[in-house]
C-alpha cells in the first residue's frame, strides 16, 4: 500500500460495485483538474479496485464498518484537505464535519446535506447518475469540464481465449431486474454459432445461474476472479451483456461496448455511463419501471418479452462500432 499523503483530497467509495464503478469517471475528472493527490477509502472489495491504479496515490480499505468516530479520527489524522462523498450516507458527511475537513463534498441524502459545505440532490435530481454528481461537484468549480469516461484499466493479465469473446453477466440483486437464464443461455448458444468464446461473470452466490448459462459450451468464471480480473475480462470483450447491475456498470467504465438490460428500473439514470453503452427496455409495459425487488406481473413481460433474438441483433450493432 502507497503512503497515504497529508493534505489530500479523500473520495469515499460505496460497498456496492456499481456504485464504485461510476465513481472511477469521477476520480477521472479530479484529476483532469488537479485537485492534488487522491486517497480512496471504503469497503476493502470495492477500493481494491483502485489500488494500484493512476486513479489515485493511496487507498485505504476500511477495517469492518467503521462508525463516524473512527472515520472522523483517519481524515484528522491525514489532514485532509477535502472529503467527497457520493455514498448518499450521512457517516461520511458527519465524519468529515467533525473531522473538521475545510470541503466537505456530496450528496443531501440521508441528511448529510446538513454537514457538506457543498451538496446537492442525488434522487430527487433529472438525468445520468454521472451528470448528477457532476452537478455537485459543479457547486465547488464552476467551469468543471464535461464528466469523462473513466476508460479504466486494471492494469493486469488475464488468459483470455485468443478467439474473440463476448462476457455474459447473468446475476442481479434483485429477480425484478434479471433477464430469465433461459434467453441467456440461447443468447450464448447464438454467439458460439457466431464464433464467438463467451466467459460467464458474478459473484459466488450467483455460481448456479452461471452454471447453468455457461453448460459446457461456456467459460464459467462465477466467483472465480477478483473485481480487478473481471474488469480485464470486460475491457477485452468484443461486447458486454448484462441486467442492471454493477458489473454492467464496470464494463462500461473499462470502455467495453455494453448492453444492460433494463425491467423494472429505468435506464435514463443508470444506464452505464460508457462511450459504448445503451440500455435496452421492453417499451409499452404499463407496470415498468416499478423499482421493486420482485415482479408481481405475470410472466415478467418487461424482461421477458426481450428475446434473444432481439438482444442478438443489439449486440452485433455494439460490436460493428
Amino acid at each position: 500500500m502507497a503512503v497515504i499523503p497529508d493534505h489530500a483530497t479523500w473520495v469515499r467509495f460505496p460497498r456496492f460495485v456499481g456504485d464504485a464503478a461510476m465513481q472511477l469517471p469521477v476520480l477521472r475528472l479530479l484529476k483532469e483538474i488537479n485537485v492534488g493527490p487522491l486517497v480512496v477509502w471504503g469497503p476493502r472489495l470495492t477500493v481494491g479496485l483502485v489500488e494500484g491504479t493512476w486513479f489515485c496515490e493511496a487507498t485505504l480499505p476500511d477495517e469492518g464498518k467503521p462508525g463516524p468516530l473512527v472515520m472522523a479520527r483517519i481524515l484528522r489524522k491525514y489532514q485532509a484537505a477535502r472529503s467527497i462523498h457520493f455514498t448518499k450516507s450521512l457517516r461520511p458527511a458527519l465524519a468529515a464535519w467533525l473531522a473538521r475537513v475545510p470541503e466537505r463534498i456530496g450528496v443531501d441524502e440521508s441528511l448529510a446535506g446538513l454537514f457538506n459545505t457543498h451538496s446537492g440532490p442525488f434522487w430527487e435530481a433529472e438525468g445520468p447518475f454521472l451528470l448528477r454528481y457532476h452537478a455537485v461537484l459543479a457547486r465547488r468549480w464552476p467551469d468543471l469540464p464535461a464528466m469523462p469516461y473513466a476508460d479504466f484499466d486494471p492494469g493486469i493479465a488475464i488468459p483470455g481465449p485468443r478467439t474473440p469473446y463476448l462476457c455474459l453477466m447473468p446475476g442481479s440483486t434483485w429477480p425484478s431486474k434479471a433477464w430469465p437464464l433461459e434467453h441467456y443461455r440461447a443468447l450464448l448458444l447464438r454467439a458460439r454459432a457466431e464464433g464467438f468464446a463467451v466467459a460467464v461473470l458474478g459473484s459466488p452466490d450467483e455460481a448456479a445461474t452461471c452454471a447453468a448459462v455457461a453448460g459446457p459450451e461456456g467459460i464459467d468464471l462465477c466467483g472465480r476472479t477478483t473485481l480487478k480480473e473481471a474488469a480485464a475480462w470486460m475491457r477485452g470483450a468484443a461486447a458486454v451483456l448484462g441486467n442492471d447491475s454493477g458489473l454492467s456498470h464496470l464494463a462500461a467504465a473499462c470502455g467495453a461496448p455494453v448492453l444492460a438490460i433494463y425491467g423494472a428500473t429505468d435506464p435514463g439514470g443508470s444506464t452505464p455511463w460508457g462511450p459504448h453503452s445503451r440500455g435496452l427496455r421492453n417499451e409499452g409495459i404499463p407496470c415498468a419501471p416499478c423499482f421493486k425487488p420482485d415482479c408481481f406481473t405475470q410472466g415478467h413481460p418487461c424482461l421477458a418479452g426481450i428475446g434473444p433474438d432481439q438482444v442478438w441483433t443489439e449486440l452485433t450493432r455494439l460490436i460493428s462500432v
